[in-house]
């Protein structure tokens, strides 16, 4: 009987997570900043690696762990992004300032609520050259857990009002509330519609699997962690088809 108890407990013990409980940045310690780098790996001609930092992202966090601003810098593309967060009386996200270095427009993203919960995002811009317009819907069960989540954007030529690009992506919660499935579609090529499905790993995302149209798998992505001594991640190796394809590194600053 007590060699059952222990097999018993032994295999509760295996299938159970620890996870300690995260805060609103996602990690489990109050953190003044992060720096996070995005590398691209490759191969050349001699099977040699090579490894190329393509972004930059710096994001600073308030009292509550909530994100204040974020500077993204392409470097790459020579360009970066600005964003700053705005926040109500009862502390949740109320606006997202966002400049481009390379353009002088400012874009403006508001979130809207019922009932304290938040049930769309929208934001609508206009240059000499495009109309953008984004719109963001939220859906909760019965207990207020978010059950799905719909991102609408439009890009609209300026000079001939043409539709340069319609997309919607669904979406879809698990009772954890995260994303267990998306689905985007193109309504300019119907046929690029992908369905993107997730696993998970203690809240962190283990694996990724991408479908077309046709329900036929086009992509698998594995993830690894390298976990600091509070249980945050600090690297991420990211596999595509069990290949090393991009390494995401963070160094976190806590209070």
């Amino acid at each position: 009987m007590n060699r059952l108890l222990i097999l018993l407990v032994s295999i509760f013990l295996i299938g159970c997570c620890n996870q300690p409980k995260l805060l609103n940045n996602g990690l489990t310690k109050r953190a003044a900043q992060i720096t996070e780098y995005s590398i691209k790996v490759e191969k050349d001609s001699l099977n040699n690696i090579i490894k190329d930092t393509l972004v930059i992202t710096e994001k600073k966090y308030n009292d509550n762990s909530q994100i204040t601003k974020r500077v993204q810098q392409n470097l790459f593309e020579n360009d970066s992004m600005e964003i700053k967060y705005e926040y109500n009386e009862n502390n949740k996200i109320q606006r997202e300032i966002v400049k481009l270095s390379n353009d002088s427009l400012k874009f403006i993203v508001d979130y809207f609520y019922k009932d304290t919960l938040l049930y769309k995002s929208y934001s609508e811009t206009e240059n000499n050259m495009f109309r953008f317009k984004q719109i963001e819907e939220y859906e909760y069960k019965s207990d207020k857990s978010l059950k799905q989540k719909s991102l609408s954007q439009e890009f609209i030529d300026s000079e001939t009002d043409d539709t340069l690009k319609n997309t919607v992506e669904i979406s879809k919660y698990n009772k954890k509330e995260l994303v267990s499935e998306s689905i985007l579609k193109d309504f300019m090529n119907p046929e690029m519609e992908l369905i993107t499905k997730y696993v998970y790993d203690c809240g962190r995302i283990k694996e990724r699997k991408e479908y077309n149209n046709e329900d036929s798998l086009i992509s698998r992505t594995e993830y690894k962690y390298e976990l600091d001594e509070f249980q945050n991640w600090i690297k991420r190796e990211s596999f595509v088809n069990k290949e090393l394809k991009h390494l995401y590194t963070r160094i976190i600053q806590y209070k």
